[in-house]
């Protein structure tokens, strides 16, 4: 009986144990490693999900075989194959209460030359809260990588594609120093 009696409180702990939050040291430990961490990152902690935004591309970048939907199935991919939840809606109430990447691809091109110049942007914008008016909130750009470069006409589309993958994984990368696999 008595064999009974501790088996069951021993059992009880446990499920009492896992279900308890973390102690007082290990949640004063992960406040002060998020702190540490650079301000920019320090803004991915807590992020669950992301949807994807990609802006109207231009003519320059349309001309070369560039699509909106091939950019965006490009970092959806990497973002699911890597863990991070991709939500898929797309709806007014996603735009306002959620985090998106924005991908923002800006051209330039002179008559006289084969070459595309290029701005690829990669930004991650969520809801804030203002610490003059915390009852106010806004949206704000926390996290981003940009690039600047130059590719002829007949590389662009596949070249430009690659830059955007890039920063994908930038944002892969500092999302898990963020929110490390526990």
């Amino acid at each position: 009986m008595k064999s009974k009696l501790f088996l069951i409180v021993l059992l009880l702990a446990a499920i009492f144990t896992v279900g308890c939050p973390r102690d007082k040291q290990s949640q004063d430990d992960e406040l002060a490693r998020v702190g540490n961490l650079p301000y920019q990152l320090q803004s991915l902690v807590g992020v669950k999900d992301v949807w994807i935004l990609v802006d109207y591309l231009d003519e320059n970048a349309l001309s070369t075989g560039l699509t909106e939907e091939q950019i965006k199935k490009d970092v959806e991919s990497k973002l699911r194959l890597n863990g991070i939840k991709v939500n898929a809606r797309q709806e007014r109430a996603a735009f306002k209460d959620g985090a998106y990447l924005h991908i923002s691809i800006n051209t330039l091109a002179f008559t006289d030359s084969p070459d595309i110049v290029f701005g690829v942007s990669v930004e991650l914008s969520q809801p804030v809260e203002l610490r003059t008016a915390r009852s106010r909130s806004a949206r704000a750009i926390t996290w981003y990588d940009r690039c600047v470069g130059m590719y002829p006409a007949s590389e662009f589309a596949e070249s430009t594609r690659q830059e955007v993958k890039n920063g994908a994984d930038t944002f892969i990368y500092d999302y898990f120093i963020a929110n490390p696999k526990k």
